[in-house]
């Protein structure tokens, strides 16, 4: 049973770490559709 608790928590950790990646990866994507879009009204 104590395995069971270890692979639970492990389970829940790689989740954490994953769904923290993707919120990473998203707020970078936004930044930088920003900085495009600046770019191309810098350029006119």
């Amino acid at each position: 049973m104590k395995n069971l608790n270890f692979l639970a928590a492990a389970y829940i950790a790689i989740w954490l770490i994953f769904c923290g990646y993707v919120l990473s990866v998203a707020r970078r994507m936004a930044n930088l559709k920003d900085d495009i879009r600046r770019l191309k009204q810098d350029g006119k």
